[in-house]
């Protein structure tokens, strides 16, 4: 699996995956720099973030975007 696939697998699963200077950056999507995890090998990323994935499950509504409420009351 190269770098693009990866990302996107993790994303899938609620991991943001950056790289810069050789660096590769998992946290969860909102996550603090308490739960970042930082390596260089892709390998090892894929793993941590699988494991970071299975972990911790996204709220009910993630991806859901809801219309503000109307301030006419109709």
């Amino acid at each position: 699996m190269n770098y693009r696939e990866a990302q996107e697998h993790l994303r899938a699963m609620g991991i943001l995956m950056s790289k810069r200077d050789g660096r590769i950056h998992l946290n969860y999507s909102g996550g603090s720099e308490e739960t970042a995890y930082y390596t260089q090998d892709l390998e090892d990323a894929i793993e941590a973030g699988a494991r970071m994935g299975r972990s911790r499950k996204p709220m009910p509504n993630w991806f859901t975007v809801k219309p503000p409420k109307s301030s006419t009351g109709s």
